[in-house]
């Protein structure tokens, strides 16, 4: 006779903790779908505690942007016994496979040059010798 298996949900349901978890996940991605369309695709996370909902935004723009709709945010999650609402950005972390790092940029000989004969001019002492560490930077030429 073979074995049906269950689905991990079913398995969590089981369990207080975990069955408390899925439900405010449940609850939350609900909230997230009656935000404005736009507004919706940009939101990274939202979190609920004692009436203040904090959405998190992909960008400054979006957050200006949710700022202006706040009336009807609070209108859409009435249902919700939303009561304030936060913003805050978000930053999605950068898949270092996805973009990798960026070869560190040199100096020419020739702009080396022109910073020492630059900090050669200065009556400073600190920018001749922030001028002078700066041409230390150049690549050397390859013979």
């Amino acid at each position: 006779m073979r074995q049906r298996f269950q689905h991990i949900r079913d398995h969590l349901q089981q369990h207080a903790e975990a069955r408390a978890q899925l439900d405010q996940a449940a609850h939350l991605a609900a909230m997230r779908a009656q935000l404005p369309d736009a507004l919706g695709a940009h939101c990274l996370d939202l979190t609920l505690s004692n009436g203040r909902l904090t959405l998190f935004f992909d960008s400054t723009a979006w957050l200006t942007r949710a700022r202006f709709l706040v009336g009807d945010i609070l209108t859409s999650l009435k249902s919700y016994h939303v009561e304030e609402v936060r913003f805050q950005v978000k930053l999605p972390e950068p898949d270092p496979q996805i973009a990798p790092r960026r070869p560190r940029a040199h100096l020419s000989e020739t702009a080396a040059h022109h910073l020492l004969e630059a900090a050669a001019q200065q009556s400073d002492p600190h920018l001749r010798a922030t001028l002078q560490r700066l041409a230390r930077l150049a690549k050397p030429v390859a013979d």
